[in-house]
């Protein structure tokens, strides 16, 4: 039997599962019993923010303005700006690949190979924006969003980007039996079948 979850990797699954569940009851829940037991409103905006990544502005936008009615005096929060500056921007682009590459390790090069062999464009906007502008704020760490974005690929049924995020998060110290359990722990939000074959890519990784 796997462990309990540490609250931040059980809280950062829970709450980005929910988000792309589209139940604002069971979301609203969520987010009380992640600022209860795990995270900071700021943190909890910065879980929300990520989400725009995976599942689009909507959903961001939507989990923001659900929080709002539910913390209206302290939304918004004093957050990290960024503006589109040339140098935000160049910095974006160095860290993101540092981040990319911590992630993905010695398979760095052949993502970058694959992804400009479907398009150019998505590769620079991987690095500079996702994993620069947006997966490198400092606001949470990369574990803690590793998990976050693990839930929703789960959710989303989307197996192809779980197994690379599956495999990065292994790379900065998530254990396969913590992935195993944040899998499980999504049941609730997605179909039998999703959590089944999430835990089965889970499970040929840890070999």
């Amino acid at each position: 039997m796997s462990p309990e979850l540490a609250p931040r990797y059980r809280h950062a699954a829970l709450v980005s599962a929910s988000l792309v569940n589209r139940s604002d009851h069971r979301l609203a829940e969520d987010f009380q019993n992640a600022l209860r037991e795990a995270f900071s409103v700021s943190e909890l905006v910065e879980l929300i923010l990520q989400s725009l990544l995976f599942d689009g502005y909507p959903c961001a936008l939507e989990g923001l303005i659900l929080l709002k009615n539910l913390l209206p005096d302290q939304i918004p929060v004093d957050e990290i700006i960024e503006a589109y500056s040339r140098e935000n921007v160049d910095a974006w682009k160095e860290r993101g690949e540092a981040l990319c590459r911590r992630i993905y390790g010695k398979n760095y090069d052949r993502l970058l190979e694959n992804v400009e062999s479907l398009s150019p464009s998505l590769r620079e906007w991987m690095l500079r924006e996702g994993y620069g502008r947006i997966l490198a704020r400092p606001a949470l760490n990369i574990a803690v969003r590793e998990l976050g974005i693990i839930a929703i690929l789960t959710v989303k049924g989307l197996s192809r980007q779980l197994h690379s995020h599956l495999f990065g998060a292994l790379h900065v110290g998530v254990s396969s039996a913590e992935l195993e359990k944040a899998i499980q722990i999504c049941a609730p939000y997605t179909s039998p079948d999703r959590i089944q074959s999430s835990l089965e890519i889970c499970k040929k990784l840890s070999r």
